[in-house]
């Protein structure tokens, strides 16, 4: 495990996901290999997105909390390489497969509101909920998230707010119900 200032960036370079240049690629990773290609990608600087977040577990020895930097989708990472190079990512050994995303425009507007959850440093956490049936599509009527769209859950008593990206998976964040409406 890699000390936290080693983590590489989330996003490179430091922008807008509607800001890049070239169309949006996804990359099926080996597994735990999504940080070594983000490094990857800095040298051979292809713009990418990493979405992160911090997991807190307790160690087994002595139950102190241990902070981590996990990715919030998993053996996935979508990168805007310039023409050509979607298909040489795979010297780096690290690519099983790529998906060509065909929907840009909705492709960037579900991982712009991912990008904007967590720039606003709003707890998220992945979503694992493939047992519930989907839930109500809402957007966010007020706070810092307004005018984010999901579907929401109960899950535990709480509500969550399901952040989903098509080609990517699903991500979780808490928000109160009298902050959504339905659309």
């Amino acid at each position: 495990m890699i000390p936290l200032s080693q983590n590489p960036p989330a996003r490179f370079p430091a922008r807008t996901i509607h800001e890049a240049e070239n169309p949006w690629w996804v990359a099926k990773i080996k597994p735990r290999q999504e940080k070594a290609l983000a490094f990857d990608l800095i040298k051979h600087n292809v713009e990418y997105y990493l979405p992160m977040y911090t997991k807190v577990t307790r160690r087994r020895d002595n139950n102190k909390p241990r902070k981590s930097i996990v990715c919030l989708f998993p053996g996935y990472i979508s990168f805007s390489p310039q023409k050509g190079y979607e298909r040489d990512i795979y010297a780096t050994n690290r690519v099983v497969n790529l998906i060509e995303v065909k929907n840009q425009s909705h492709f960037k507007k579900e991982l712009e509101q991912v990008y904007h959850a967590i720039d606003l440093g709003i707890p998220i956490e992945p979503y694992q909920g493939d047992d519930l049936t989907p839930g109500q599509r809402v957007e966010v009527t007020s706070g810092p998230m307004r005018g984010i769209q999901g579907l929401i859950h109960k899950i535990h008593a709480r509500h969550k707010l399901i952040l989903s990206v098509d080609l990517l998976g699903k991500a979780a964040v808490s928000i109160d119900a009298h902050l959504v409406k339905p659309i």
